[in-house]
């Protein structure tokens, strides 16, 4: 071991001192290595430096090409669940408000446990089309029919059938029928805002021509509706508005009556002498005329109405005539213009009508204006004498 260790440190002695031999001189530039070290270290540098950059492009390409698209897929992926998810959450937030919506103001009663229901389905839809396949307007549109249906059959009870209406949005129906007929065809929007009331009217008197109060038909107790002529359409004012009583013009009853008379002894003359027969009572001699003359005598009867209405408020005709006389005259007058097809195209009528309050405003407004010749009465309901005929 002694003679390894000596033979050892000789060899490193003759190692350093050969090193030092080759080292310059302190002050002297060192010698530039050989051209064959020089080319070595060179091939080494481009060596490594080629290794590095091979390195840094074939990470650089999986990076670009593996791993970022890894990357990019997963990123994109959670975005798309965490976007889906709020969606989700969003639809589900605006079909529970959808619900409370339908069913906002209807008494508990008339949905139960339905509300609930619908909560429950829409909590638990994993998906955005669960949630939109839950139905809502099918139960709220069955609940809001249930509950204005008990509502107008007590309003009826309390005022009436025909004293009752029904605003739903833009639209009002009046009378119990028309109102149970509308609840059945429309849906929760419009029916969750619709209120049934009793119908809050006014009497409002319209004169017009025969041809615009709708032909003359119309007697005490019908319905009708007047509409505006606005440019090329025309806008409804008033619609089932009940007629309470019609007046016309007083005017004056004429009658003719002919009379044909026949004068004997008055024909042409004839010549000679002869007896003409008086009938048995005795007989007459001398020139006679033969023959018979004929006469035509007319006689009129006028009766001014006016003057009759005069007469019965002072009292100067008996209570009696009028009732039994004139009683409804105006009305028989209609009725039997109606039947027989004949009428004085030239009437005009004064019509009292019970109106709605708003309608009232609007038909007032129009007819003050100046507008009359614009509105068109017409019958919005089979009058009473058609009902009797059928």
């Amino acid at each position: 071991m002694a003679e390894r260790s000596e033979g050892g440190a000789e060899d490193i002695v003759s190692r350093l001192e050969a090193l030092r031999r080759r080292a310059p001189p302190r002050g002297e530039a060192a010698a530039p290595p050989p051209p064959e070290d020089r080319r070595r270290r060179l091939y080494r540098a481009v060596g490594v430096a080629v290794v590095v950059l091979l390195v840094v492009g074939i990470f650089l390409a999986g990076y670009k090409f593996a791993i970022k698209p890894m990357i990019e897929k997963q990123r994109k992926a959670e975005e798309e669940a965490m976007k889906k998810q709020q969606e989700l959450m969003q639809t589900k937030a605006q079909k529970i408000a959808e619900i409370e919506r339908a069913f906002s103001g209807l008494p508990e009663r008339y949905y139960g446990n339905t509300k609930a229901v619908l909560r429950q389905r829409v909590e638990a839809a994993r998906t955005v089309q669960e949630v939109k396949l839950v139905d809502v307007s099918t139960p709220a549109t069955e609940a809001w029919r249930s509950y204005l249906l008990d509502e107008a059959e007590a309003k009826r009870k309390a005022f009436g059938e025909e004293k009752i209406v029904m605003i739903a949005g833009n639209d009002t129906y009046k009378g119990y029928s028309a109102i149970t007929s509308a609840i059945s065809v429309l849906e929760y929007p419009v029916l969750s805002k619709a209120i049934v009331e009793k119908m809050r009217t006014i009497f409002v008197p319209v004169r017009l021509s025969r041809e615009q109060a709708a032909g003359g038909f119309g007697m005490p107790g019908d319905y009708v509706s007047i509409y505006y002529e606005n440019g090329s359409s025309s806008v409804p004012l008033v619609t089932d508005a009940k007629i309470v009583a019609v007046l016309r013009a007083t005017s004056q009853i004429n009658l003719n009556e002919n009379e044909n008379r026949l004068v004997a002894g008055q024909g042409g003359e004839a010549k000679g002498e002869g007896s003409v027969s008086t009938g048995g009572v005795g007989s007459l001699t001398g020139p006679i005329s033969i023959g018979m003359k004929q006469s035509t005598a007319t006689t009129t009867y006028t009766v001014d109405l006016s003057e009759v209405q005069r007469a019965a408020a002072a009292s100067k005709i008996e209570q009696e005539y009028i009732e039994k006389v004139l009683k409804d005259y105006g009305i028989r007058l209609s009725r039997l213009e109606i039947e027989s097809q004949l009428g004085n195209f030239d009437e005009e009528y004064l019509i009292l009508l019970e109106v709605r309050e708003e309608e009232a405003r609007a038909l007032i407004s129009r007819y003050l204006s100046g507008d009359r010749d614009k509105l068109m009465m017409v019958l919005s309901k089979a009058p009473g004498w058609v009902a009797e005929e059928r």
